[in-house]
C-alpha cells in the first residue's frame, strides 16, 4: 500500500507533465509548514526558461480539486505547500486499520525462552 507522499507525488507529477515538464519534479516530502511540500519548480525553472514561482503557480492551479488535496499554495520563490483533505486522511487511516499488520513486516516465527529466575 503506497504512503501519502507516494500518492501525492504521482498527482503532483501529473500536474508537472501537464505543464510540459518532467514528472519526477513532482516529488513531495513532509513539511513543517504544511502537510507536504514540493520543491520541483526551482529545478524546472531553468529547463522551462520561466521564473520558479510562475511554474509553481501553474502546478498549484492544476492541483485544485485533485483527489486527496485540500489546498496547494505557493510560498516563497516557488515552494508548493500541499494540505491533504480529511477524506484522504480518513481513507489512509482506515487502510492502515484494516491491515492486520499495520504495515509491519512478517517475520519467521521462532521460539524464545524466558527465564524468570
Amino acid at each position: 500500500m503506497p504512503d501519502l507522499a507516494t500518492i501525492l507525488s504521482r498527482a503532483v507529477g501529473e500536474a508537472f507533465v501537464s505543464a510540459g515538464l518532467d514528472p519526477t519534479l513532482g516529488q513531495v516530502r513532509r513539511s513543517e509548514v504544511a502537510d507536504f511540500q514540493c520543491n520541483g519548480a526551482m529545478p524546472a525553472a531553468k529547463a522551462a526558461a520561466k521564473a520558479p514561482r510562475m511554474i509553481a503557480e501553474g502546478v498549484a492551479a492544476r492541483l485544485a480539486g485533485a483527489p486527496g488535496i485540500a489546498r496547494a499554495e505557493v510560498a516563497g520563490p516557488g515552494f508548493i505547500n500541499i494540505t491533504v483533505n480529511e477524506t484522504a486522511l480518513g481513507a489512509r487511516a482506515q487502510a492502515i486499520a484494516d491491515d492486520d499488520r499495520a504495515g509491519a513486516e512478517r517475520v519467521n516465527p521462532r521460539r524464545v525462552i524466558v527465564d524468570y529466575a
